[in-house]
């Protein structure tokens, strides 16, 4: 029995010596990452919210050289993350035509805020950053839209589509922005369609050379869409340009068919529409002259005619 005391006494004391072993080591490690060390780093620098119609052709220099105090818990967290100092174009100082510079010594706050659980930038170096921007080519073009929508029976456009922004910006080197008349949408299909369309176009920008930027890449589509009926009316047809020519027409009235709104038909009366016959038009080897429908409310989609052309008599 007393062998076998020593043996769990032994035991004992073995767990204890490495626990006590390991505590002073976690105490030891978490002491040292208490305190505050020197480091330098390297920093990245980028100039960010460049206006669309410039770039930055010239950044000197690239990084900056930047010395540090920092706790050893920074220290050991900052090991793993990569950091950049982002300037943004407005704090860029000009100082010529083309040429901008930034003292990095005049924003400590920012570099600090670079890097993570710094608690003091001791020293930046170099002392200023020269900055070159030139100015691209722009110019405002058209965009073109390749929606198709396929409506359900009785339902249609009723007026223009709005693409909004209807134009875009391009901005890039002179000879590819020249070649550019316009921008088009990539294509979307509509199908069943029964109400106002209010969708979201991307502009097909891999059309364009991979140096073209634009304003924006996205345009909203507005479509108004209403159901339509037909209606008709029989209308006189008025002879126009007869220069003194006595002339005799038949039929002297024409059945017009109308598309429109339903909410609109009921203001749509026969007043509304005007047919002519233009003389000078007159076909005169078959003694016929073709119809136009020369006016008809704005409500009105289309129209069409039961008769195209009337026969014309000149009368001696």
């Amino acid at each position: 029995m007393s062998i076998l005391k020593g043996i769990t006494f032994k035991r004992a004391s073995v767990r204890e010596f490495f626990f006590f072993l390991l505590l002073t080591t976690v105490l030891a490690v978490l002491i040292k990452l208490s305190k505050n060390y020197t480091k330098i780093y390297s920093l990245p620098v980028r100039i960010v919210n460049v206006p669309i119609d410039k770039v930055v052709s010239n950044l000197q220099p690239e990084e900056l050289e930047v010395t540090t105090s920092l706790s050893g818990f920074a220290l050991l967290s900052n090991q793993f993350s990569d950091f950049e100092l982002a300037i943004d174009f407005d704090q860029l100082e000009k100082t010529s035509n083309k040429k901008y510079q930034y003292i990095p010594d005049g924003h400590p706050l920012e570099i600090a805020n670079a890097f993570s659980g710094i608690s003091e930038v001791t020293a930046i170096s170099p002392k200023q950053i020269t900055i070159q921007i030139d100015s691209l080519a722009s110019k405002d073009v058209p965009i073109t839209s390749l929606l198709t929508s396929e409506f359900k029976n009785g339902y249609g456009p009723n007026g223009t589509p709005i693409l909004t922004p209807s134009v875009v910006r391009i901005v890039g080197p002179k000879a590819y922005i020249d070649t550019i008349a316009g921008v088009q949408t990539k294509p979307k299909n509509l199908t069943e369609v029964s109400e106002n369309i209010e969708t979201q176009l991307s502009i097909d920008s891999l059309a364009l050379h991979k140096e073209v930027k634009l304003s924006s890449y996205n345009v909203t589509y507005t479509q108004a869409v209403a159901k339509f009926t037909e209606g008709s009316f029989s209308i006189p047809v008025t002879l126009i340009n007869t220069e003194g020519t006595d002339v005799k027409i038949f039929p002297k009235t024409v059945d017009v068919y109308f598309t429109v709104p339903i909410d609109a038909y009921e203001s749509i009366t026969a007043n509304d529409f005007e047919v002519v016959c233009d003389f000078r038009n007159r076909d005169s080897e078959d003694d016929f002259i073709v119809l136009d429908v020369k006016r008809a409310p704005r409500q009105v989609k289309s129209t069409r005619l039961a008769t195209k052309q009337i026969k014309y008599i000149v009368v001696n």
